[in-house]
């Protein structure tokens, strides 16, 4: 009797989910459909998302994506993922475009997260601390700097690795573990480290 009302919860839970997924993004065909699972559909309870602009367009995932992410985007941004996209849990803060290619991978805990969040100028980070106390607008962060991300097609981004705004990396370039890229990643690159440096060729076949 437990087991079919934990059974009957779980389900109620992710319709409830699903139709929240619906108002907030766009799905692909086959979109978090895992054959690891019982039910194929369960794992869209691990696609979090605060979509600031109100426009399901804004968030638009391509085919056969399979993905755990957390994504909070601002009310200028924009993600478009393309095809065939794995994702082991990343975390997205978007403030402007996002774009990623397909028939990417991304490893545990990848962070993608495109603005500073904060301005240089001391006076207007004071200001931000008392604002802060009252609300908690994200859309302060256009004060800061920050900029456009984009990954291109057959992209390997290792675990725990951190890219910050402005950057492109390059089609079939691969990023190693709990890197921290702050500038573009040449096609068929590996890069490494505090900042991301190059360390290698990848192979194209």
């Amino acid at each position: 009797m437990i087991s079919r009302l934990k059974a009957y919860y779980n389900t109620k839970k992710l319709e409830k989910h699903i139709l929240k997924l619906n108002k907030l993004c766009e799905m692909g065909q086959g979109f978090c459909e895992s054959k690891f699972y019982k039910n194929p559909k369960i794992q869209l309870l691990n696609v979090k998302m605060n979509n600031q602009t109100k426009d399901k367009q804004k968030i638009r995932f391509g085919d056969f994506n399979n993905v755990s992410c957390s994504i909070t985007l601002n009310e200028k941004g924009s993600i478009k993922l393309g095809d065939y996209v794995y994702m082991n849990y990343t975390k997205m803060r978007i403030d402007h475009q996002l774009k990623i290619g397909s028939n990417c991978l991304f490893g545990p805990n990848v962070t993608l997260w495109d603005t500073d969040n904060h301005p240089l100028s001391v006076k207007q980070r004071h200001q931000q601390t008392i604002d802060f106390a009252n609300d908690f607008p994200l859309s302060r962060s256009y004060e800061a700097s920050g900029g456009d991300i984009t990954i291109e097609n057959d992209v390997w981004i290792g675990m725990d690795a951190l890219i910050l705004g402005g950057v492109t990396i390059g089609e079939g370039s691969i990023v190693a573990a709990r890197s921290v890229v702050t500038k573009d990643v040449p096609a068929f690159t590996m890069v490494g480290g505090i900042p991301a440096k190059v360390i290698g060729d990848v192979p194209k076949e």
